[in-house]
């Protein structure tokens, strides 16, 4: 119970950050971090267990849960749901892959592929269902939100795997 009073409060703590802060009209988009950081700790805790194989059911249940908050905010409900659940099963699917190491310029790279990922498939949700349009000054800010993310990921993810 404590671990999920700790998650929730930094969910609304997170996305209270997101509708605070801007640099130049940009807002930020840490939803994808959160998802990381529990993948992270989901996956790589820090006391060994007994050879027993996390499940996926936690981490998607949280992956549904960060995009029912985050539609919350933004007034549509759906498209969150949707980009913030097939990047972090994608991100699972990484992590049961990858068997090594993983090096600060990797967990780097993977924070700022994903958050674009994330990103242009909740565009293109919108854009599909919702019919937004779409411009070309929209990759510009999906790349600095991926810049943006990679050292707050680098810094909370700090030690692990």
């Amino acid at each position: 119970m404590k671990h999920v009073i700790k998650w929730g409060i930094f969910i609304f703590f997170t996305f209270f950050i997101e509708q605070i802060f801007t640099i130049d009209s940009i807002s930020f988009d840490f939803s994808f971090l959160l998802i990381y950081l529990f993948v992270i700790h989901y996956f790589f805790p820090e006391i060994e267990q007994k050879k027993i194989a996390p499940s996926e059911t936690l981490p998607v249940l949280f992956f549904v849960t960060v995009g029912v908050v985050e539609d919350f905010f933004q007034g549509i409900i759906g498209p969150a749901i949707i980009s913030k659940t097939i990047t972090g099963v994608m991100l699972i699917i990484l992590v049961r892959q990858l068997f090594f190491h993983w090096t600060e310029f990797f967990k780097a790279l993977v924070i700022f592929i994903f958050t674009i990922m994330d990103e242009i498939i909740y565009s293109l949700i919108m854009v599909y269902f919702f019919n937004f349009s779409l411009s070309t000054q929209l990759f510009k800010i999906f790349f600095i939100r991926g810049l943006i993310n990679i050292p707050f990921g680098l810094i909370l993810s700090w030690r692990k795997p």
